[in-house]
């Protein structure tokens, strides 16, 4: 079993000790039996006279389950598979109507799975300027410039992407360059990690934003020496601007289809998306009954503002299945702190490159704990984002009092990003069974400028992949899209290298947290699927399950893994429907 040999190689470094004194052995126990051991084995006993609608032949099969064992055809039969095997196996269940695809030797991989990108967010990036890759600001003003030569006076001008890490000038910009050369049109540009904006004088008016404006619980308004708002605007803060910025049911529509067009186009089949406003959820809905949403959607509802009765609220708002589990509505995301970035990110102790900052406390621990004992009441999952050690240690005391409370187990919390974390806590996400969501992409993105962050000391419990691993969590990968590129092939070779794609840093940058290929590929796909209570359905290529399929160009697990960026997908297939063919 996975998590018994990964305990055992861990035995000479004293693992084993430590996890006992935790008390830890059952939940381990637990954990094997819900990952490794409880779905059925394969099987290609099948009435003959059956029919598939589609049979892929003389392919390669990767198909996740509990051997990973690899197969050469499947049988698909409506939106379900029919059978697993040889193409000797598989050939019985081809009818006058079956439609064949001859693999010629490509792979074929369950339907990848992203648990946390932002479907809205990534449309409006492909609608509007693309600020990533842009080394300086003087470049960002230029663009805006251009787009507000093309608009009416009072039109939004929005933006995403700029990091001023990547600038020579690596300290916030001030709006006022930006304001000159949009005068008339208020401006939103989104920082890469979408925990900060940087707004023209011109939104800051339509918002009645004014130097005597208090920063919000849970934000920060940037101020220049004279206490003069600079235009930046930090987690919470945001809202201050964000909510004028004009936002229809259309524009939603519109941005969900360009959000799925360029998923299908990566191989993507399913995306938690992480955040969702009601306005959107209901979008989705409309979506689904009108046949216009071709990717299946797990939504984790945005933290309403207001003060809310929790409970009523997940009653009221839970989705438990749409149309064949193409939209599911059962979690909710909270922030526990900011981004590591924007220095938000909440620290037991302060920046190295900013003494006296701790970081940004947004939801408080209380409300961590009160939320989720409403969560488990109604059987809804909460989802924290929680960057700095003193976030994540926190957000787990809040989870441990309300399981405790609600005498919950099978809960699978999860907690995203996990990137700064006290070694302790590594065992305490698999003693309490919270999943670690990771983002791989913004390991390598990040590196050059974490260890000016956070010193040289804690650089050490940073992004602790492996070591989360060895204790039998099932880690989960995603993007964080549009923060990081899409492609979970890109995702799946930072986490394998831990280099850049043009190689950098050569051996990796600590490459003693590097992952295999294999485990990638199941942090996308079964583990994904577990961490959504989806395994039964989703994560493998197993008879019953949806026929949700990646086929791709190359044979991942054999391979030098870096050919993995260069993976070229071929067909998305989703509930036995071929959504995208290249």
């Amino acid at each position: 079993m996975f998590i018994q040999n990964k305990l055992a190689d861990n035995q000479d470094v004293g693992l084993k000790v430590r996890l006992r004194m935790r008390g830890i052995k059952t939940i381990v126990f637990a954990y094997v039996l819900l990952i490794s051991g409880c779905s059925d084995n394969l099987s290609t006993e099948h009435d003959d006279a059956k029919n598939a609608s589609i049979v892929l032949l003389n392919g390669n099969v990767i198909t996740v389950d509990d051997q990973f064992s690899i197969e050469s055809a499947v049988a698909i039969d409506g939106n379900k598979i029919l059978a697993v095997g040889t193409d000797q196996d598989i050939t019985k269940y081809i009818g006058s109507d079956t439609k064949i695809i001859e693999l010629d030797g490509k792979t074929v991989l369950p339907g990848l799975i992203d648990v946390h990108g932002h479907i809205h967010s990534y449309g409006r990036l492909l609608q509007n300027l693309d600020l990533n890759g842009t080394t300086s600001y003087e470049q960002i003003i230029g663009m805006v410039e251009e787009r507000a030569k093309s608009l009416e006076p009072g039109e939004w001008i929005i933006g995403q992407g700029w990091d001023q890490n990547n600038w020579e000038d690596k300290t916030f910009p001030t709006h006022h360059p930006l304001s000159a050369v949009s005068p008339d049109n208020p401006v939103i540009l989104n920082r890469t990690d979408g925990h900060a904006i940087l707004s023209n004088k011109k939104a800051m008016d339509v918002a009645g934003i004014n130097n005597d404006t208090p920063d919000p619980d849970g934000g920060r308004i940037i101020r220049c020496k004279n206490d003069e708002a600079t235009g930046v605007f930090v987690d919470l803060a945001e809202e201050l601007i964000r909510q004028y910025e004009p936002i229809t049911d259309k524009l939603i529509e519109e941005r969900t289809i360009l959000t799925a067009d360029e998923v299908l186009k990566y191989g993507l089949t399913t995306i938690h998306d992480l955040g969702t406003s009601p306005q959107e959820l209901e979008v989705y809905k409309n979506m689904v009954a009108a046949g216009k949403l071709d990717v299946r959607v797990n939504v984790m509802f945005d933290n309403p503002i207001e003060d809310i009765n929790y409970a009523n609220f997940f009653r009221q708002n839970k989705i438990e299945n749409m149309d064949n589990h193409l939209l599911v509505a059962k979690g909710i995301k909270l922030y526990r702190d900011g981004a590591l970035g924007s220095r938000g990110a909440l620290l037991s102790e302060p920046y190295n490159d900013d003494p006296g900052n701790y970081g940004i406390e947004v939801a408080t621990e209380n409300e961590v704990n009160e939320i989720s004992k409403a969560a488990l009441e109604t059987g809804i999952q909460v989802v924290t984002h929680a960057i700095g050690d003193e976030a994540i240690t926190t957000t787990l005391d809040a989870y441990e009092r309300a399981f405790i409370t609600q005498n919950a187990t099978d809960h699978r919390f999860r907690l995203e990003h996990a990137q700064i974390i006290d070694e302790g806590d590594v065992y305490r996400f698999m003693e309490l069974g919270v999943v670690p969501g990771v983002q791989p992409g913004s390991v390598i993105t990040d590196m050059d400028w974490t260890e000016a962050r956070i010193g040289p000391e804690r650089i050490k419990r940073a992004y602790l992949f492996r070591d989360f691993l060895n204790t039998g969590s099932p880690l989960v990968f995603s993007s964080d899209f549009p923060t990081e590129a899409i492609n979970p092939f890109e995702t799946m070779y930072r986490a394998v290298t831990r280099m850049h794609e043009d190689g950098t840093p050569e051996g990796g940058w600590y490459p003693e947290q590097a992952v295999t290929i294999e485990e990638a590929l199941k942090a996308q796909t079964i583990w994904a699927a577990y961490a959504a209570f989806q395994e039964d359905i989703l994560g493998s290529i197993e008879v019953g399950k949806y026929a949700d399929f990646t086929i791709i160009d190359k044979d991942i697990l054999n391979i030098d893994p870096l050919m993995l960026p260069e993976t070229k997908v071929h067909y998305t297939i989703l509930g036995g429907e071929i959504k995208f063919e290249q």
